[in-house]
């Protein structure tokens, strides 16, 4: 019985990483995404300039990728490359 409880634990265990090194790939992409929304939205604000909705929409997206990128703020340059590559960038 204990020996069973044990293979369960560890299929478990196998499985939440596969599960979180799948959606790792899928997160930075949301992250990059985000950074996209944002600098267009920034860019079209500089050469268009501002509304009080643009303002809050900027403030809106900054929010998102703050916390879709945050995991990612220390990641080394290589890697971030290496990873970009794989959403496609």
């Amino acid at each position: 019985v204990k020996t069973m409880k044990q293979f369960f634990y560890s299929i478990l265990l196998i499985s939440g990483l596969l599960l979180a090194s799948c959606g790792e790939k899928d997160s930075i992409c949301a992250c990059l995404e985000s950074g996209n929304q944002l600098n267009k939205k920034a860019n079209s604000i500089l050469q268009n300039g501002s509304t009080a909705k643009d303002e809050q929409e900027l403030k809106t997206l900054k929010a998102d990728k703050k916390k879709k990128c945050a995991e990612f703020e220390t990641m080394g340059g290589e890697e971030m490359k290496k990873r970009m590559e794989d959403c496609g960038e």
